[in-house]
């Protein structure tokens, strides 16, 4: 399921300037397609602002999300494979992958979630996505 959730949506850069604009990129595709709003990404600005590196979720991964009421249409997720890494402010860690979830309400993510989790889990599975290089690399790991 979670290869279909991401059909479109995966993003593969060699590297990004800094973790804002890591976070940009991974927003990119579900700008375009409508399913959240600017205001969702100044939240999770905000919220890093606020509460720190909450959204690094385990070592080299993160997921950056908000509130369904800070800007989502419908739910959705993206995925940004950041070849080179990058390290977020007072982490000794650099992230690799940013899955983007954003979810319209309180329990319609939750399928997305399990599925994401089960990825996460695999910590071969997850070195395997890390040396992806390309889109289509990344897609077949996640079948």
């Amino acid at each position: 399921m979670l290869e279909k959730e991401l059909e479109g949506k995966i993003v593969v850069v060699d590297q990004v300037k800094d973790w804002k604009e890591a976070i940009r990129k991974v927003a990119e595709p579900l700008l375009k397609r409508g399913e959240i709003e600017n205001s969702y990404v100044d939240a999770i600005f905000n919220k890093i602002e606020k509460m720190g590196n909450y959204i690094i979720i385990e070592p080299k991964i993160a997921m950056p999300h908000a509130r369904p009421e800070d800007g989502v249409n419908k739910t959705c997720i993206s995925l940004l494979k950041i070849n080179e890494g990058v390290l977020f402010d007072g982490e000794d860690e650099k992230v690799y992958l940013m899955f983007m979830l954003a979810a319209s309400d309180n329990s319609s993510h939750i399928d997305i979630l399990k599925d994401l989790m089960n990825i996460i889990d695999d910590e071969d599975q997850i070195e395997k996505l890390i040396l992806a290089k390309s889109i289509e690399e990344t897609k077949k790991l996640l079948k």
